[in-house]
């Protein structure tokens, strides 16, 4: 069953079973271990002789089944009492996979990257309330970064409600819940057995919606609060969960907004694209983008993050062939291609805002957008232009499907060649044995991720993850790409090692910065535990260059001892006492030609041992911290103008 299917109701099982679909006692033995079909796992409560009685689960019982059959496999853990009944349950259920994440923290980043690839694939049990405290950055950066993960949270028993503080906290699940825009507490088990049952079937629809917001666009997260009383009492009646779950919601292929934007389409001359990254989350996204920008001849351009996290998955030319790149806001060729284009339609736009793009040109604009409130709050549309809310990729297809029906040729491409080139323009050029030197360490990375069938790369780093994405026409086609909107320092590890857990298909590289690793260092753990594939590529350029950066753009030159980072610490040396096998290469980039050259080949030899190894290794790589070399990857300010009209904006 895809990762994704909340609307089936047969369950994973032995291949040997033999099943009724429609026979919910036997949907629930494929589900839940146990060769006794009236074994302890479905026996009605003691003294119980009814004839005919439908067996009860326990609430744990009921979600560990409903799990399995939404499509969870990999569930992340870091238990306390409230959780060891549905920790009891999820471990003896077929199909789903549980580890101990070390943390709670932990576990709610790698439930989230176990579902990078298949929303909903991941999920994590979180203690209430320490746990989910702990963990709530990890909640906040899911739901920034659009994963669709079900997080189960462990309360107090009922009867302990009146007593909180210690054994909990009081509105826990509403609080946390902001974070994740859909959240539930069950209530205590009723006395009456009609009322029983009623909460019995509610229980069950709210987990089915739980997992149905998860896996439908845009993925967030969601909270189900289960209290330890009501996980561990025998009182789901087994047929309860065959309640037919909420429908997904199907994009409207009709919807007025369309039609506008059709019309608008058959009327532009220079029509252009604008794309942000949460795009290429959408399956068929970049055929539809190429289909339909061949059809009106429209250029096509994809927002690049300039400070922060910086590295995003991107568009190719070979996969859009009207792609011109990175929009580039230093370039007047690409400030040119605005001020022309005649309709500017944005692509699940999160942060196409002036200080991310720069003005957006006083054009006709349009949106194709899963999330409306995303696009609104960027404030360039009109309340006359149109704002389609639905799967880009099957809008865009729409689009194309309708406007090749007239049988006119494409029109050629309305903007010059010129613009395919200009992504890398900058104010601030480092020497060429600096660009030189970051090429060469780029391409060392690339080199490894190209000799993978499926690679992924996780990234959680800001200025190394910026000299890698100046140069990511160098990586291999195909390569996933996982950046943090978030920003949260110190959630790739756990992210990565989710991944490769999750989705064992993948082969996962994990680029972090030096700080990212030390406040991500306990996810080791749990990575050696379960020999997730994972190579860590940790960059170590002795300070944080960033804020540096910042800082003496915004306030003046200081020593700022407080951004050094920690001189006798040895990243490889951690990870080796973690039991994982780790080296250490030191690249002079800016340095001779000849001294980078076999650094570099020290390197590439590096990541291809660790590559081969047989669970997680790293390989720390130290690059100078001197401004010079990083010169280019970060600027200072935003784009409310433009470089023109603001030259002192970059340091």
């Amino acid at each position: 069953m895809s990762s994704g299917s909340t609307h089936e109701t047969s369950f994973p099982g032995p291949a040997s079973a033999s099943a009724n679909e429609n026979d919910p006692l036997t949907l629930a033995r494929l589900v839940l271990a146990g060769d006794d079909l009236a074994g302890p796992a479905l026996r009605p409560p003691a003294g119980d002789t009814s004839a005919g009685q439908t067996p009860l689960l326990t609430g744990a019982e009921a979600i560990a089944a409903l799990l399995a059959d939404g499509g969870v496999r990999s569930v992340f853990v870091y238990a306390g009492t409230s959780e060891l009944a549905i920790c009891d349950a999820l471990d003896r259920t077929e199909g789903v996979q549980l580890s101990n994440g070390r943390g709670d923290k932990e576990s709610a980043f790698m439930a989230a990257g176990a579902s990078l690839t298949a929303p909903g694939r991941g999920a994590a049990v979180l203690h209430g309330a320490r746990g989910l405290t702990n963990a709530a950055g990890g909640v906040a950066d899911a739901r920034r970064n659009e994963v669709g993960v079900l997080y189960l949270v462990g309360l107090p028993s009922s009867g302990s409600v009146r007593f909180l503080p210690p054994h909990g906290e009081d509105g826990l699940m509403d609080g946390i819940g902001t974070f994740a825009d859909w959240s539930w507490q069950a209530p205590p088990v009723p006395e009456n057995p009609v009322e029983r049952r009623a909460a019995a079937e509610r229980f069950v629809e709210r987990l089915k919606a739980a997992l149905s917001f998860c896996t439908t666009p845009p993925h967030r997260p969601a909270l189900f609060g289960v209290p330890q009383d009501v996980a561990e009492s025998r009182w789901i009646p087994l047929d309860t969960l065959l309640t037919t779950p909420p429908a997904t919601p199907a994009t409207d292929l009709q919807q007025p907004a369309l039609e506008a934007l059709l019309g608008e389409l058959r009327q532009a001359r220079r029509p252009l694209f604008l794309v942000d990254d949460y795009a290429l989350h959408h399956q068929g996204i970049r055929p539809a983008l190429d289909r339909l920008s061949a059809t009106t001849g429209a250029a096509v351009l994809q927002v690049r993050y300039r400070r922060g996290p910086m590295l995003f998955e991107r568009l190719r030319e070979e996969e859009v062939t009207n792609f011109a790149g990175w929009l580039n806001p230093f370039s007047a060729a690409h400030r040119t291609l605005l001020d022309e284009c005649d309709l500017l339609v944005t692509v699940e736009d999160r942060n196409i805002y002036e200080r991310v793009v720069g003005p957006l040109p006083d054009c006709r604009k349009a949106a194709v957008n899963t999330d409306a409130a995303k696009v609104l709050k960027n404030e360039y549309l009109r309340d006359d232009e149109p704002l389609v809310v639905g799967e880009p990729a099957l809008i865009l297809t729409e689009l194309a499907d309708r406007l090749s029906v007239s049988g006119k040729s494409a029109p050629a491409p309305w903007f010059p060649a010129a613009a395919l080139t200009e992504h890398m323009v900058s104010p601030e050029r480092a020497t060429g044995a600096v660009e030189d030197g970051r090429r060469a360490v780029a391409r060392a990375l690339a080199a490894t991720l190209a000799s993978w069938e499926r690679p992924a790369l996780v990234d959680d780093s800001q200025m190394f993850g910026g000299l890698l994405s100046e140069h990511y026409d160098d990586f291999p086609a195909g390569l996933r790409v996982f950046g943090d909107h978030g920003a949260f320092v110190g959630g790739g590890l756990a992210y990565a090692t989710g991944l490769a857990l999750g989705d064992q298909d993948a082969r996962v590289m994990c680029t972090l910065g030096d700080q990212a690793f030390t406040n991500s260092v306990q996810g080791l753990v749990a990575a050696v535990q379960d020999r997730a594939q994972v190579l860590f590529v940790v960059c170590n350029n002795g300070e944080s260059v960033s804020l540096k950066k910042q800082a003496a753009a915004s306030y003046g030159a200081s020593d700022r001892s407080y951004l050094a980072n920690v001189g006798q610490l040895a990243y490889h040396q951690v990870a080796e006492a973690f039991g994982v096998p780790a080296q250490r290469v030191v690249v002079p980039v800016g340095g001779s030609a000849a001294a980078v050259e076999a650094a570099v080949s020290h390197l590439a030899t590096a990541l291809e041992k660790s590559a081969a190894e047989q669970g997680p290794s790293l390989v720390e790589i130290v690059l100078p911290s001197d401004a010079d070399v990083w010169k280019g990857v970060w600027i200072t300010q935003g784009f409310e103008k433009t470089p023109s009209e603001e030259p002192e904006s970059v340091a």
